[in-house]
């Protein structure tokens, strides 16, 4: 069974990988849609007094799936929504469920895989990661939904322009010179960008169910770090200073 640190490190090295794509949004959907496996996904905050916002979309027919949903209120987006679970929607069977949604996505000539995952914060707000495959299997790593969840959820909240309120931010000024630290570690480690590596922070005390900034000083003793894939093993770090 994979560890929290083995989704971390996978998820880091894909975020390492798409680094020249500008924006934060755009490299958590990238990152995204390659873990899944999907052919494209979109990212719905719920976080604005006025309901539903697209925070990124990787394709048109990504935030048109979307958007449907929104419009009928029906679907696997507006199910995780309602139930805070993991909910996967096969578009190529004769299954009755969503019937409204069913025939306008036809019309798209799309039957493939919709996965919503719910986007889960420390502050409760909500969102859905909603990820699209043309085609393959229905299943996916519970492991990597759960974190995707917390990761893109805690990143969403970094944004004042997506709802997030000042208090978002009281935890890392308190702790604000671990959490430097720890940051600087992981931005060194996973070759990410600073603001990348503060969502994987936040993102992994959330998930562990820990204070921030006692996560990050795990991070600067050496007893949480970016592990190998294949392996369980907490490698040991050197004291950083």
């Amino acid at each position: 069974m994979a560890t929290t640190e083995n989704v971390l490190t996978r998820f880091s090295g894909i975020l390492a990988s798409v680094s020249t794509l500008d924006t934060l949004r755009e490299r958590l959907s990238e990152t995204s849609r390659i873990m899944l496996g999907a052919n494209g996904v979109v990212i719905t905050s719920e976080t604005v007094p006025d309901g539903r916002i697209t925070v990124s979309s990787t394709q048109p027919l990504s935030e048109q799936l979307g958007a449907l949903q929104t419009a009928v209120g029906e679907g696997p987006m507006i199910d995780a929504l309602r139930t805070g679970a993991v909910v996967v929607g096969d578009f190529g069977s004769a299954d009755g469920q969503w019937p409204v949604l069913r025939r306008l996505v036809s019309e798209l000539d799309f039957t493939g895989t919709l996965i919503a995952i719910p986007l889960r914060s420390d502050l409760a707000l909500h969102g859905v990661l909603l990820a699209h495959r043309d085609s393959g299997s229905l299943e996916t790593d519970a492991d990597d939904a759960r974190f995707l969840g917390n990761a893109i959820g805690t990143a969403v909240l970094q944004d004042p322009a997506l709802g997030a309120q000042g208090h978002v931010f009281a935890e890392v000024v308190s702790d604000r010179d671990l959490v430097r630290r720890a940051t600087g570690i992981l931005e060194v480690e996973a070759s990410i960008r600073y603001q990348d590596a503060l969502a994987l922070l936040r993102a992994l005390a959330f998930s562990r169910g820990e204070e921030l900034g006692a996560v990050a000083k795990g991070v600067i003793d050496g007893d949480v770090c970016l592990c190998d894939t294949d392996t369980d093993v907490t490698h040991p770090r050197h004291d950083r200073g």
